[in-house]
């Protein structure tokens, strides 16, 4: 990779800006630095993408697998209760939200409008009572509780020595 720095032989020595750079330094901070912005770079074309799926925002879920029920956290700041869908279909739990906002001048002209969705379906295992799931939004994080059937509920097994 060529160097940034615009740097320039005068009377034998490369300078930039005036200052000559100490050379047993500058190269190892300069390949440091580059690394930097690589790693920093790297994360983020990895990680952005990845929170986008079609025209919507998609939600950093949380899934826990307790004895008696599944937990699924979904943190989506900016919505209000009312703006969910949240659906339970065989086995599969799909989370959508929509939300509108219209901000008007003094002369109650439309001055700026946004639009904001989120969807996410997630892959339950077999088992839950779909009669008793809980849903609940609070300070941005919508949390899903799906308790399971006695049927799908883990047996602990005794282990023996012999």
């Amino acid at each position: 990779m060529t160097s940034l720095l615009p740097w320039r032989r005068q009377k034998g020595n490369l300078t930039a800006g005036g200052a000559p750079p100490r050379l047993d330094e500058f190269p190892f901070a300069l390949s440091r630095l580059r690394d930097e912005f690589d790693r920093m770079f790297e994360r983020m074309a990895r990680d952005v993408p990845a929170m986008w799926e079609g025209n919507g925002w998609r939600w950093g879920l949380d899934i826990e697998d307790e004895d008696n029920a599944i937990t699924v956290r979904a943190e989506a700041p900016g919505f209000e209760a009312g703006d969910f869908d949240v659906q339970l279909s065989d086995n599969t739990l799909t989370l959508r939200a929509a939300r509108k906002t219209e901000t008007k001048d003094k002369e109650g002209q439309a001055r700026e409008y946004r639009e904001q969705e989120c969807y996410e379906s997630v892959l339950l295992p077999q088992g839950v009572d779909a009669n008793k799931v809980d849903a609940k939004y609070h300070n941005g994080v919508l949390t899903v509780t799906l308790p399971k059937t006695a049927a799908a509920m883990a047996k602990r097994i005794a282990v023996k020595s012999t």
